[in-house]
């Protein structure tokens, strides 16, 4: 029977973070395998085979959870940071299509390593993968994060209707032949989605110590009706998450009042999708029933503010939701 080693740390003079207080203390911690055994002032009795970390200078604190990331656009990142949302989406095929397992996997571990270097420790990712999620795609972007250690929750993002066909009078503006393009863009039908998360949340191809699974139903008027209900149940069926994008930008508030004559949030809430269960990311243009909503079926939100950046400029007007 082989032993697998204990490793012994002590990590010297740090600042010892307590958020009650708001201030910090020269601490040692003692650390072994994977738990803190004690910590104490610097000086700390520690075994002589321990090995010793210098964090003088360094802020020791429980690890960060980034609460909305993709991790298949890493390859990707600053190729379109002053864009807003929409322009992003429409050139979202120029930057993370036809990827293969081998950049699918690179992409998922430099999301990794880049959280790890930022002080994350855990994370939500919401997995892009054409033209629906499978069991291949999942082991290959999930094995990274477990190889570096990162604690996380992948939610295939799913769609049925393209951003051309979801916002109100968009196709019809368009000149030829950017029209006839447009109206070619075509996701699998909200079915085939189901069916694939289904098999995933059935045969699971990963540790869900390390790798949890969700449902990523991508943004509230980029599917139908059908597949929102679809969504709801597969998730309480399997007692899993769903995460969003929602209320991410004005052209998606105003669609929502155009499409539906109420606010998106008010939508999902109607289709029984919130719930403690549901998390909402960036949620920028929430109105104060959008808030009292989120609040009364204990649903949560990843408050990314950056989403509201348009040609380098910020309101910080809708900040406050």
């Amino acid at each position: 029977m082989v032993t697998k080693a204990v490793i012994r740390q002590v990590i010297r003079n740090g600042l010892l973070l307590d958020p009650e207080q708001r201030s910090v203390e020269p601490t040692d911690l003692l650390i072994d395998g994977d738990s803190i055994l004690e910590a104490g002032p610097p000086g700390l009795d520690a075994p002589d085979d321990a090995t010793v970390i210098d964090a003088t200078d360094r802020l020791l604190m429980p690890g960060l959870v980034n609460a909305h990331t993709h991790g298949h656009t890493s390859l990707g990142k600053g190729s379109g940071d002053k864009w807003s949302l929409e322009l992003l989406l429409n050139a979202a095929p120029w930057l993370n299509a036809n990827q293969t397992h081998e950049t699918r996997y690179l992409a998922a571990r430099l999301n990794a390593v880049e959280l790890i270097l930022k002080g994350c420790t855990s994370a939500y990712d919401m997995f892009f993968e054409a033209p629906s999620p499978s069991m291949d795609g999942i082991a290959t972007a999930a094995r990274p994060y477990a190889e570096v250690g990162v604690r996380v929750v992948m939610a295939p993002m799913m769609a049925d209707t393209s951003l051309y066909q979801t916002i109100p009078g968009l196709l019809d503006s368009l000149p030829e032949p950017h029209r006839s393009n447009a109206e070619k863009a075509q996701f699998a039908p909200w079915q085939n989605h189901i069916d694939g998360c289904r098999a995933l949340l059935q045969d699971w191809p990963v540790d869900r110590g390390l790798v949890r699974p969700a449902l990523g139903p991508t943004i509230p008027h980029h599917y139908s009706d059908d597949f929102v209900r679809a969504c709801r149940d597969l998730a309480q069926e399997y007692d899993v998450g769903i995460q969003m994008h929602l209320a991410e930008s004005k052209v998606q508030a105003v669609a929502g009042l155009k499409l539906y004559g109420k606010t998106l949030t008010s939508h999902l809430d109607e289709l029984g999708l919130l719930g403690p269960k549901f998390s909402g990311a960036h949620c920028i243009w929430l109105d104060e029933d959008d808030v009292k909503r989120f609040s009364d079926c204990g649903a949560s939100v990843a408050h990314n503010p950056g989403s509201i950046y348009v040609w380098g400029m910020v309101s910080h007007r809708h900040v406050r939701c």
